[in-house]
């Protein structure tokens, strides 16, 4: 099982950098990323990421965001470089809201989203030692991103019981699009599967559906070939690795 870590409020960007190189059961750190109204790249917490604060950050110049807890997604990358962090980092791609499409917006849309990957690409390219893998849960996005993030491993989000999927090399699956069969479809293709747990209930949750006492011998296994995103990677080390 893989654990991958986010951000949460308890600890700040270089705390939780530290706190990511410390513990080796730690396998990967997960970034959020949203563009500013004069174009620049923002990682951000997740925890802040409800459509109040991504339409303030899309709204806004990057001068106008002092009160929030961000930093630039170059930044991010140059410290994680500079402390020589050796695990996978996972970006999501948070789209811009586009409204309804019409024959008037279509252009701006396609061409802001060029734009989104364009500098996200330049970005990443300063970093060629760092094990980057990049998801969203826009199909667009990810289209455009194929064209261009060739050297990259591209994911997808799933946020609901859609079997249309993108082809991509792996998975994020929210828990409301949480599915056995849908798992094993994409285990049974060798994807990367990766669940993001945003909260205790759904802890417990997949912990007694993988390991409690109605769970099964495939379930058990199951378990040991996903990744789980989470801003408490201590909590689900100790109920779901250590308990196995």
């Amino acid at each position: 099982m893989k654990i991958i870590a986010q951000k949460t409020d308890a600890l700040n960007n270089e705390e939780f950098l530290n706190n990511i190189k410390e513990h080796d059961f730690i396998d990967a750190i997960s970034l959020n990323i949203a563009l500013t109204q004069d174009n620049r790249i923002l990682a951000y917490n997740i925890r802040a990421n409800s459509e109040s604060i991504i339409n303030t950050i899309e709204e806004s110049t990057l001068e106008q965001l002092d009160n929030y807890e961000i930093e630039l997604l170059n930044d991010a990358l140059s410290n994680i470089n500079q402390k020589k962090i050796k695990k996978d980092i996972y970006i999501n791609i948070v789209p811009f809201r586009t409204g309804p499409l019409t024959n008037e917006n279509i252009e701006f849309v396609t061409n802001r989203m060029n734009l989104y990957i364009d500098l996200l690409k330049e970005i990443l390219e300063k970093y060629p030692n760092l094990k980057i893998k990049v998801h969203s849960i826009n199909r667009s996005i990810l289209t455009i991103a194929k064209t261009k993030l060739k050297n990259y491993r591209l994911g997808y989000v799933i946020h609901d019981r859609d079997l249309n999927f993108t082809d991509v090399d792996y998975y994020v699956i929210t828990m409301n699009a949480f599915d056995d069969s849908i798992i094993d479809l994409l285990l049974n293709r060798n994807k990367e599967v990766i669940l993001y747990i945003s909260s205790d209930y759904y802890l417990s949750y997949i912990y007694q559906h993988y390991l409690g006492e109605k769970s099964t011998p495939h379930l058990n296994q199951t378990l040991q070939r996903l990744g789980i995103m989470t801003n408490y990677p201590e909590i689900v080390n100790q109920v779901l690795k250590t308990s196995n």
